[in-house]
């Protein structure tokens, strides 16, 4: 099995530098089998500082009001790690059909729908507004998907 990673462009699919002369090697000792190929869309990974905004801004501000409103769970006070896991079964349906991810596994475009979805969560199930971590960060978004 062979996997390279290369770039769509003018309907083509583009490789550069190794991955070309690897997958020519590849080809010609496979002379004369079939072969199999699965094309699909890769994003980019999530940003450090996407994870900063999520364990810092969000995860902070619930923990504050779940501890505000005596939340505990099984008589503790909730942690990072309690909260983050919560939140990954409770708002992690990001990826494609809305199965779960990790947030490790997160593109960028996935980790903004994550922070949205626990947006979206605190506000309705805790009464706690997260604010956005940057004024622009939206219209920042925007700009990179285009570049994509």
């Amino acid at each position: 099995m062979l996997e390279t990673i290369g770039v769509a462009k003018g309907g083509k699919y583009i490789l550069q530098g190794p991955n070309k002369e690897l997958l020519a090697r590849w080809l010609d000792d496979g002379e004369g089998n079939f072969i199999k190929a699965r094309w699909t869309k890769v994003g980019h990974p999530k940003t450090h500082k996407q994870c900063k905004v999520h364990f810092g801004l969000a995860i902070a501000k619930i923990r504050e009001a779940m501890i505000g409103k005596g939340w505990g769970i099984c008589g503790i006070a909730p942690n990072a790690q309690m909260i983050h896991e919560i939140l990954t079964k409770m708002c992690g349906g990001v990826g494609e059909l809305g199965q779960r991810k990790r947030l490790s596994e997160m593109t960028t475009t996935e980790a903004m729908q994550f922070f949205e979805n626990i947006r979206d969560w605190a506000a309705t199930q805790l009464g706690v507004y997260i604010p956005d971590p940057s004024p622009t960060w939206r219209e920042d978004a925007k700009q990179r998907g285009q570049r994509q």
